[in-house]
Formats: structure tokens, C-alpha cells, sequence
């Protein structure tokens, strides 16, 4: 009997941390990770460059009107600097390239006038940028030493200027395994600017990233490849997204962030989403394509609760721009616009599960050893009645 009772208690035991495990696997959500009483907030967001007209234009003041009547409610501003080439060191502005710090101004105070938060974007190309891209910038010591004194400066402008948050840099692959160097870019930044902070990673680069814990946010500049075929249905792209999300998810429990897309987006071209990331392919219209991969992604990541918001890449300065012809990334004027309104209208509803969900590892674990511990119980109980008939 007293055999009887331990596989009991041991029983019992092994039911509670199974019924208790989801409680403490809870906690370990991204609302505790940061000892700050950091409380992240979720973002309907946009990407928005000065392009084709400057940011303090009437252009500009019209097309960020338009944008917040699609419900946005952060918009991601961009402001570009050059380097002349993947290795060199010095970083500057460029007078057709680089929106001037008061145009910067006028455009955060207009965001905030129509109620849109702003979070500051500053971004590095290579003047050679059709055939080389920033994940490709080497990262020198040298090149470390301009870049912190490039991105305190706009740590700066944003405390002055009340951006509601901070991108400490954007793409740039190749530098991201250079832990010392980043912390120190970090550690500057936070010197000058007080509120939340990310850094925008690639898609295929953000896990290996070892210094998130410095920020606020982990941003995924989200160009996932979603299929390799051409005219692919809803169901296609939301199994894919699908696929990407559980991945992220799991990879989520480790790093304990709130994660952002600081960028994603599809062009109305036809295959866009086998290639996402490809601003230069020649493509034939399909607006169908670009509105079922908004789709897929609204469907499969809005309820994540990991999960913290888009910035749509990207939203033009022209209030005309983009159409029915057009083939590049914007929403503007396109059916995706109305998808957008529609999506950034609606509540968010957090899944069920309130947290991450338990790993499928786990659960079978869990089952199997319950199955197991309910076998040795019968069998037990079936020798000791068949004793005791005797």
C-alpha cells in the first residue's frame, strides 16, 4: 500500500506542475523582462520618407493627413544619411538625400497634432546603393566612432523634439556581432534620448543579434520570403506567415522583448512575396498579391502576444502617390489602404493563451508521463485485487 501511495503522490505531483507550468511560463512574458517598469505598447504603424516632396511641404502635410485617417497610429520617420561606400568611415548628410532638422521638427509636431506617436528612423546607405546595400558596411572601429557621433546627435533632436521612440540603427548586418561596439553606440544614445529604443534587424540576422537586452524593443525589419510561387491563394500565404510566426514565437521566450516589425511590406507587383525585399525587380501590376499578403500577415500575427505592431513600409509624401498602375511598396491609393483602415480600426485581441504558448515538447512530455503514471496505477490496483480474491 505504502507503494500505492508514493505512485500517487507522485502522480499528483506531476498533474500540478503540468496544470501550474502555463502560470509560470506566464511570467516569463515580456511585460516582467524589463526592471524599469518598461509597459510596451502595441503599434499600428507606418514608414514615411520625403519623398518626393520635403517634410514640411503642403504635399507632405496632406499625405500625413491621409495617412491618419487609415487609423495609424505611429509613424516611423525617416531621415537618410550617406557613406560613400560599404567601407568607408565617414558618414554625411547629402542635400537631395537627407531631410534637414527642421523640416524633422515641423513634421513630429504635425504627427502629434493628428494624434500619431513618432518614432525616429535615422538610416545609412552606401552612395552606391544599386548595387550595394547597408548589411553589407564593415563596421571598423573607425566607422563605429562616426556612426555614434551620427546617431547621438539625433538621440538628442528626439529628447528635444518629443519623439515617443528611438531606432538606434537599421540593417546593418555585417556589424551586428561587434556586442562591445553596439553597447557602446547604445550606451551614448542613452545619454542624450530618455524613452524607449530599438534597432531594426533583417529578417534573417535578428536571432543571432547578443545585445537586445540593451533596448526596449526587438525590431524585425520583416521581409520574410513567404513562397516561391507566383499567383499564390490566401491560405498559401497564411500558412507561410504561419510558419514564420511559430518560429519567432519560440525563439520569443528566450530573448523575453517585446517584438516590432519596424519594417514590413509587399509591392502590388506580381510574385512580390517570394522576394519581398526586392525594390529593384521588375514586376507587372498585382494589386491582389500585395492585399493578400497584408492579409496574411493581419490575420496570422495581430493576436500574437509577442507580438507589437507593423511599420508598413512605406507611405510617400505625395498624397497621390501610388494607384492602380503603380508597382512599388506604398499603399497609397490601392485597395490595401482600405485593408489597412479597416484592420487599424479594430481592437487587438491577445490569443488565449494569455502569454507564449507551451512548447508542443513539452505537453507531449507532460501527457506521456501522466499515460505512464495511469498505467502503473491500474496495473497495481488490478495485482492487488486479484491478491486479495485469493
Amino acid at each position: 500500500m505504502r507503494s500505492l501511495k508514493k505512485t500517487l503522490k507522485a502522480y499528483a505531483l506531476i498533474t500540478l506542475l503540468v496544470v501550474s507550468f502555463p502560470l509560470v511560463y506566464n511570467t516569463l512574458g515580456v511585460r516582467s523582462s524589463n526592471q524599469n517598469s518598461f509597459e510596451p505598447s502595441f503599434q499600428k504603424g507606418m514608414s514615411y520618407r520625403h519623398y518626393p516632396y520635403p517634410y514640411n511641404s503642403s504635399h507632405s502635410n496632406e499625405s500625413l493627413q491621409r495617412m491618419a485617417e487609415t487609423n495609424t497610429e505611429y509613424v516611423a520617420i525617416t531621415v537618410w544619411w550617406l557613406q560613400e561606400n560599404v567601407s568607408s568611415t565617414q558618414i554625411y548628410a547629402k542635400p537631395s538625400w537627407t531631410a534637414t532638422d527642421k523640416s524633422l521638427a515641423i513634421l513630429i509636431r504635425k504627427a502629434h497634432e493628428l494624434g500619431m506617436k513618432v518614432m525616429l528612423k535615422p538610416m545609412v546607405d552606401p552612395e552606391d546603393v544599386f548595387t550595394h546595400w547597408r548589411g553589407e558596411i564593415f563596421g571598423s572601429l573607425e566607422w563605429f566612432e562616426s556612426y555614434k557621433a551620427f546617431i547621438s546627435s539625433y538621440a538628442r533632436f528626439a529628447q528635444e523634439n518629443g519623439v515617443d521612440l528611438f531606432c538606434v540603427g537599421c540593417e546593418f548586418k555585417a556589424t551586428e556581432g561587434n556586442k562591445t561596439s553596439w553597447e557602446r553606440v547604445i550606451d551614448e544614445v542613452k545619454r542624450y534620448y530618455s524613452g524607449p529604443l530599438t534597432y531594426a534587424a533583417t529578417f534573417d540576422s535578428y536571432q543571432s543579434i547578443a545585445w537586445w537586452d540593451r533596448l526596449d524593443y526587438v525590431g524585425v525589419d520583416a521581409y520574410f520570403p513567404l513562397t516561391n510561387k507566383k499567383d499564390p491563394t490566401l491560405e498559401e500565404l497564411k500558412e507561410a506567415w504561419n510558419r514564420i510566426a511559430n518560429g519567432i514565437e519560440y525563439w520569443a521566450l528566450t530573448i523575453k522583448k517585446p517584438i516590432v516589425f519596424t519594417e514590413i511590406g509587399y509591392r502590388s507587383g506580381d510574385e512580390s512575396n517570394v522576394e519581398p525585399w526586392n525594390w529593384q525587380a521588375t514586376l507587372a501590376p498585382d494589386l491582389q498579391e500585395q492585399f493578400d499578403c497584408y492579409q496574411a500577415a493581419f490575420q496570422i500575427l495581430w493576436g500574437r502576444p509577442w507580438f507589437y505592431g507593423f511599420y508598413w513600409w512605406i507611405w510617400e509624401t505625395d498624397p497621390n502617390a501610388g494607384g492602380l498602375m503603380d508597382t512599388d511598396f506604398t499603399p497609397q491609393n490601392k485597395p490595401v489602404e482600405y485593408l489597412l483602415r479597416d484592420w487599424y480600426s479594430s481592437e487587438r485581441r491577445i490569443e488565449e493563451t494569455g502569454a507564449f504558448p507551451l512548447p508542443m515538447i513539452f505537453v507531449t512530455v507532460s501527457v506521456t508521463a501522466i499515460l505512464v503514471f495511469l498505467s502503473s496505477i491500474r496495473v497495481k490496483l488490478r495485482k492487488r485485487l486479484i491478491k486479495s480474491q485469493r
